[in-house]
């Protein structure tokens, strides 16, 4: 998957699953297409045949079959399925095996005319394919096959869902990049994404899920994303009992849509579908079952798929578990403590994702793993991703101070180095109007002889300590000192290094920031002025001073495009199309597209 899907699947996935299951089920009722998985018995239980019958009918002489092959399933039976019409005397009822939608024609483009509820006795006309229509209720209609079963006088209950078959060899590709999952269901986690087209050995297949082997690593994928490249004889399974019903928990729960969701009649990509929920819609659950909810939404209720909702209130209902040793998430020595101004928490593990919020510098998170230069963390009721770079790793009840980047503070030149209380007045009697955690930056807006003070209250000093290092103008000038070292260098576009010959806009920035001893990634204008890298937007109107930082949209393409560094109130030093050099603020070009400063 990409990357801003490590943990989900999008709604046209979740479509072409209820679409590939549909179309994967038993084609016409003469004759049985073999898919991978299949085996006699399974089939003979599908059309509620003998296996001996199966053979006899198709020249078998042992039980092995392949992937395409086709059966006949009656005496006279040939091998194309297309536009076949059943005679009076051939005709069998069948039955619905589940809520079946009966369509103008063929296709699942066709219109609805009604959908048959599940269990009732259709009477089939023709075939097409894996389409037959049928009569039902005086209406004329087509159905998908995979929903119909021959109707049988036996009472003994034949289980729906198919048995476990381990072939003794297997491997398949994979048709798009394929999450690998440490079980068989969407909200397990994800041990790895398979790109689309790797080849890989199936174990076993347990329903719509099929355990697999790619590289060294075991897990789940969906088997409707797989296509077979060869197998073996399957092992004769035991038939299996009479499957049992999902529990289904009762709860009161709200909940957010992550995309626009399908709700469903059942607890399944089998069931009908009730209507599609917009993405961030609010809905109420009110029971689980499995890996669906049963919501309400515009008057309708039916179940939706949990991996594609985020809880708002309340703790989660199966919180993901911390791993042993996880810091701040169970861990009696360590805690993580974020130490940079403020840090964006993403809904997934890279910079390209959505971002959910913040957390401030000092605060100390609970998290859930770390992996690739990302922690996972509890946020509010759900869970983000922050990068590792801008958290440390504290001793518990440790009194040692954060590693404050240095020269990054004007005003925020004061931290807690523990936690405490922030009073109304300068006294330790008077009222507590709110807390501070540890490490938590201040700005200190004045003082008196015991206390600072702060736009939130006031803090006694003696719990307060400064940041000590070079003062935040000192680093604005160090950078400007940096860039000129390579004045007259050329434009080279997504350089941020001079061993590259040059540098790009955003590129220079980077280079000389993380040179003055400020550690910024490496990312682009764009993001650069709207996120919160250097502090908070200004103004055109505001007077910069050297070191700040000035933006320009509509350069080369639309928006925020270029930047530079001021080096006093109309001059920058940039690296634009004719290489690093200056420019002032007040040339026509660059006045028209002026979209503010930054003070880092």
């Amino acid at each position: 998957m990409n990357q801003k899907s490590v943990l989900t699947y999008s709604v046209a996935a979740i479509a072409a699953v209820s679409f590939l299951a549909q179309a994967d089920e038993a084609s016409a009722a003469s004759t049985h297409t073999v898919r991978s998985g299949d085996s006699l018995w399974s089939i003979s239980r599908s059309y509620n045949l003998s296996i001996s019958t199966l053979k006899s009918l198709n020249n078998l002489n042992s039980d092995v079959i392949r992937v395409g092959q086709t059966l006949k399933l009656s005496q006279g039976s040939s091998s194309s399925t297309s536009g076949s019409s059943l005679t009076p005397s051939s005709t069998t009822k069948m039955t619905t095996t589940d809520a079946l939608n009966l369509r103008s024609g063929a296709g699942t483009s066709h219109r609805i005319l009604l959908t048959i509820p599940k269990g009732k006795v259709v009477t089939p006309i023709q075939t097409n394919g894996t389409w037959t229509k049928v009569s039902y209720g005086g209406q004329t209609g087509w159905v998908h096959n995979g929903y119909l079963k021959k109707t049988s006088t036996s009472t003994t209950p034949v289980p729906t869902t198919p048995p476990s078959v381990t072939p003794s060899t297997s491997t398949a590709k994979t048709t798009v990049n394929l999450n690998l999952r440490a079980s068989n269901s969407t909200n397990a986690s994800i041990l790895l994404t398979i790109p689309k087209g790797k080849s890989v050995t199936i174990l076993k297949r347990e329903g719509s899920w099929s355990q697999v082997k790619y590289g060294t690593r075991t897990g789940y994928v969906a088997h409707t994303y797989l296509t077979t490249t060869g197998s073996a004889t399957p092992s004769t399974p035991t038939v299996p009992s009479t499957p049992s019903t999902p529990t289904e928990n009762s709860l009161d729960q709200q909940f957010v849509t992550t995309a626009n969701l399908n709700m469903r009649k059942g607890a399944g990509i089998g069931y009908a579908l009730v209507a599609t929920i917009p993405n961030g819609t609010t809905v109420n659950a009110t029971k689980k079952s499995g890996g669906w909810y049963y919501v309400t939404y515009n008057g309708k209720s039916g179940y939706v798929s949990a991996g594609y909702l985020k809880q708002t209130t309340t703790t989660p209902t199966e919180p993901i578990a911390p791993n042993d040793g996880d810091a701040g998430a169970g861990n009696a020595e360590v805690d993580y403590v974020v130490n940079t101004p403020s840090l964006n928490v993403r809904s997934s593990a890279t910079t390209n994702s959505s971002i959910i919020g913040s957390v401030k510098a000092g605060q100390t998170l609970r998290v859930v793993q770390t992996s690739n230069g990302w922690h996972q963390i509890y946020y509010g009721n759900t869970t983000g991703f922050v990068s590792s770079s801008y958290v440390k790793s504290v001793s518990k009840n440790s009194t040692e101070s954060p590693s404050w980047v240095e020269g990054t503070y004007d005003q925020h030149s004061f931290y807690t180095y523990r936690p405490t209380v922030i009073r109304a007045q300068a006294n330790e009697s008077s009222q507590v109007v709110g807390s501070t955690v540890r490490g938590e930056l201040l700005n200190v807006i004045g003082e008196t002889s015991t206390h600072y003070r702060t736009s939130a209250g006031y803090i006694h000093k003696s719990y307060v300590t400064q940041i000590n290092g070079q003062s935040a103008q000192a680093t604005r000038l160090a950078t400007i000192a940096i860039a000129q070292k390579y004045v007259g260098s050329p434009y080279v576009w997504a350089s941020s290094s001079p061993a590259n010959g040059g540098f790009d806009c955003s590129g220079l920035i980077y280079y000389v920031f993380n040179q003055a001893g400020v550690s910024i990634p490496r990312t682009n204008v764009y993001n650069y002025w709207t996120g919160s890298y250097f502090g908070q937007q200004l103004s055109t109107s505001f007077t910069p001073k050297a070191g700040d930082l000035v933006f320009f949209e509509n350069t080369y393409t639309a928006g925020p495009s270029h930047m530079g560094i001021m080096i006093d109130a109309n001059t920058f030093i940039h690296s634009g199309s004719s290489g690093l050099g200056y420019n002032k603020i007040q040339e026509p070009y660059w006045q028209s597209r002026l979209i503010g400063y930054k003070r880092p």
